[in-house]
């Protein structure tokens, strides 16, 4: 068996609520990072569906980020490395269209 981006596939059983809630634990953990977001939009126009819901965070700086957010509970989704956790169990983010875990969609906010 090949496996090609593990957690990249269908979210099932997500919700828009989770995800909102999941989206607000992002920007509160770019905001550790010292990566401050303006304003965080929910847009369901942009959604992929299968369940990820789409938000644009304005970042401080004035760029703008396309998030599709996984809709799980958050300890579902929220992958930061720590013990007990395996990479294999997550579901991806998409950040401007690449997918990441969370802990490198954190990353991948950064300006370059």
């Amino acid at each position: 068996m090949i496996i090609i981006n593990p957690g990249s596939g269908p979210v099932p059983d997500a919700t828009v609520e989770q995800a909102t809630q999941n989206a607000a634990m992002f920007v509160l953990d770019l905001g550790a990072r010292r990566l401050p977001v303006a304003k965080a939009e929910r847009r369901p126009d942009a959604d992929y569906g299968d369940g990820r819901f789409a938000f644009e965070l304005t970042m401080a700086d004035g760029r703008s980020i396309e998030i599709q957010m996984p809709g799980l509970p958050v300890e579902q989704v929220r992958f930061l490395g720590e013990d007990g956790q395996n990479i294999w169990d997550f579901p991806r983010l998409y950040v401007d269209g690449s997918s990441w875990v969370w802990q490198f969609a954190l990353s991948a906010c950064e300006d370059d």
